[in-house]
């Protein structure tokens, strides 16, 4: 009956992903109904688990109220932290795919990653360090890596200047040609750059850019460049002063390795934005690399607990409190519907899909009825502390994961909707 009863609680699952799959609600939607499942699971976590726990250790345990509040407070602790460090294990793995929310931040660490790497590069560069810190997450996606062979010509003389170039390594002869007569200028090498006036004006350019050797370079075209500036005002003031040749004095003053490192930090700490284009990027990257057993145990970890709370509160029908059944039922529906469109945008087929949900109301069944034989004549402390670990890891998984995609997709109206689940829930606890 207990695994029954947990089944019933987890077939929102097929029904979210079913309409997930099918129906695509909007984000908005989906996120009112995320934020009204949310509000009903803590106010059953809260009163169902947490206080009934503690009520239970003062009374058939004798324990006084501080110590059955830090029996229940250690349990809560201990779960969070393992939801944690599961967490962080999994996603690594490819399970983060499974939340909109959690891919998105864990994408977002993959690009701060990166990033840095790239942002090691352009500190070397005085040109680049010119320009604002705070600006450089949208020049980075103005960069294009190049490499080229020795002899290989980037531009030559009198071609419009389109893009400009800062060498990562090797070496660029600057030429110009005069009377059919050539003269070498210039040798570039790691850290600088050449062709910035194409970033400033439409000029010509007046000198050939030859490789010497086998280089790498970071191309960043101008068409990119002059939009970006156009929505950044930090930029456009640094790109004038460039053009009035005042920055390179500036340059000159900032060479030292702290400014570099300096500029270097608050560069990266800027980063804090991902595009859709770049968010599927790096998503069928997660999704190629992945390991399905590690999405599959994902799911588990977010679901598990539930069941084996379930379980290991059933007695019979008519004595069982269905509120925490109800509140498992609303949170997982939204959560489902969820996790399948970003698993369909990810490029997972259906079948895959519906298998993995299937698969996890299964897992669920049988935690439920484990728990149910397992824990139903434990001590109060023994079943206290369980529920109170898998209670932790529930409310790290709603603080984590359904809150703030609930916020993000559905925006302030999903504070409401939360009030409304919690008194929902409250209601049908008091009825």
């Amino acid at each position: 009956m207990a695994s029954a009863l947990a089944g019933g609680a987890m077939i929102s699952l097929i029904f979210g992903t079913a309409i997930g799959v099918y129906m695509r609600p909007t984000q908005r939607t989906n996120a009112i109904i995320m934020a009204f499942g949310t509000g009903a699971l803590i106010q059953a976590l809260s009163i169902e688990l947490a206080m009934k726990g503690a009520h239970r250790l003062q009374e058939h345990a004798m324990l006084t109220g501080f110590d059955a509040w830090l029996w229940v407070a250690s349990g809560f602790l201990l779960g969070g932290l393992i939801y944690y460090l599961a967490n962080k294990w999994l996603e690594k793995r490819g399970a983060s795919v499974r939340h909109p929310a959690l891919a998105k931040f864990y994408y977002l660490r993959q690009k701060q990653k990166d990033s840095d790497i790239l942002l090691n590069q352009l500190s070397k560069v005085e040109l680049v360090r010119s320009l604002p810190p705070e600006e450089m997450d949208g020049v980075l996606t103005c960069i294009e890596p190049v490499e080229v062979e020795e002899g290989v010509v980037l531009f030559n003389q009198g071609d419009a200047g389109n893009a400009l170039y800062l060498i990562d390594s090797g070496t660029i002869d600057i030429v110009t040609e005069t009377d059919g007569e050539r003269n070498v200028i210039a040798t570039l090498g790691a850290g600088q750059s050449f062709g910035e006036m194409a970033l400033l004006n439409s000029d010509r350019r007046t000198a050939t850019a030859v490789a010497t050797e086998h280089s790498k370079l970071l191309k960043i075209g101008k068409d990119q460049f002059d939009a970006l500036i156009e929505i950044s005002p930090g930029l456009r003031k640094a790109v004038e002063a460039l053009n009035s040749r005042r920055i390179l004095q500036n340059v000159q003053n900032l060479r030292g390795e702290r400014d570099t490192q300096h500029w270097k930090k608050v560069a990266a700490s800027n980063i804090n934005r991902l595009s859709r284009a770049e968010e599927l990027t790096y998503m069928k990257k997660s999704v190629s690399a992945g390991n399905p057993l590690a999405l599959f145990l994902g799911a588990m970890l977010d679901t598990i607990p539930e069941s084996i709370i379930i379980g290991a509160g059933f007695y019979a029908l008519d004595s069982y409190s269905y509120t925490f059944i109800l509140a498992v039922f609303l949170s997982n529906l939204p959560e489902a519907m969820g996790s399948s469109m970003n698993m369909m945008d990810a490029g997972f087929s259906k079948a895959k899909i519906f298998s993995l949900w299937v698969g996890l109301v299964a897992a669920g069944i049988v935690a439920a009825a484990l728990g149910n034989i397992f824990l139903l004549d434990a001590p109060p402390t023994i079943i206290s502390f369980v529920e109170a670990v898998a209670g932790g890891g529930i409310l790290a998984m709603l603080a984590s994961v359904m809150m703030p995609e609930a916020y993000e997709d559905g925006g302030a109206e999903v504070g409401l909707a939360t009030i409304v689940g919690f008194l929902s829930a409250m209601l049908f606890t008091l009825w």
